[in-house]
């Protein structure tokens, strides 16, 4: 019984409910329902294209964030390259020349990229900086006295060597080191270039500096002249009568008056 008097309660109040809506439309005038659907419409609008901004912002950054994690694995990866293949170029200069010799090599490679890297070689002054032959002939002296060299310690291990052995083996080592002398005259001829081009750098930023000054200079002369014509040409308008001036003429006056007071008891 209760719960049939609840259940007509909520129906009665449904009516009244839409029983209020439909007067309430009925009151309120045509062109206010459509002001508010105009309002609603617009704060809808609103709030669409702010959503809409944000998720493509949202998108956005994390895209960028994707290009740039991407990026940068992609850096790390042909970094992780090249020092793996400069490991592998080193361990093969050191089994084919020798640790010293492939230390020389080493030396040169760094110089010529010194050079390439110079002001004096982008813009020119060093003319043709392409060191491939250079490299190549040093690499291939080194490797002719490395395998010499240790031909030679094979023959000089030999048991019992005779006067041939002696031979060849003073032969070898005469051929080998002069291969060798060769090639690091090259290599410290190519050091000669890096310190060179370093010279030129340093002096061409020296010149841009003295010219950078001169032009400071002769703009501040431009400024000082024209300042003092300036001066010169207009009239002095300035009191005579400073106060620093008077001040000092009478304490001047002051003391004249003393001395003449003083001179005149003296007597």
């Amino acid at each position: 019984m209760s719960r049939q008097s609840s259940d007509d309660g909520i129906a009665k109040a449904i009516g009244g409910l839409i029983f209020f809506v439909i007067v309430l439309i009925s009151v309120i005038p045509k062109e206010i329902w459509i002001a508010i659907g105009v309002a609603v419409g617009g704060a809808l609008l609103i709030w669409f294209t702010a959503w809409a901004i944000n998720a493509y912002s949202k998108h956005r950054a994390e895209v960028e964030a994707r290009l740039a994690a991407e990026e940068k694995a992609r850096a790390a990866a042909a970094k992780r390259e090249r020092e793996e293949k400069a490991r592998r170029e080193k361990q093969q200069r050191i089994a084919t020349l020798g640790r010293e010799n492939a230390d020389l090599v080493e030396s040169a490679l760094a110089a010529v990229q010194q050079v390439r890297a110079s002001e004096a070689a982008r813009t020119g002054w060093l003319g043709d900086v392409d060191f491939t032959a250079d490299i190549q002939e040093i690499t291939a002296k080194f490797q002719k006295a490395h395998a010499l060299r240790k031909l030679i310690r094979e023959l000089s291990a030999l048991d019992k060597p005779s006067p041939d052995d002696r031979k060849i083996l003073a032969e070898a080592r005469t051929t080998a080191s002069s291969l060798e002398l060769a090639a690091i005259e090259r290599v410290e001829l190519i050091g000669k270039c890096a310190t060179e081009a370093r010279l030129i750098d340093q002096s061409l930023r020296e010149e841009r500096r003295d010219a950078q000054t001169a032009e400071q200079r002769a703009e501040l002369h431009a400024k000082l002249s024209a300042m003092l014509y300036g001066i010169e040409a207009t009239p002095d308008t300035t009191p005579r009568d400073l106060a620093a001036d008077v001040v000092m003429a009478r304490v001047q006056a002051y003391r004249d008056i003393k001395d003449r007071i003083q001179q005149a008891r003296d007597i």
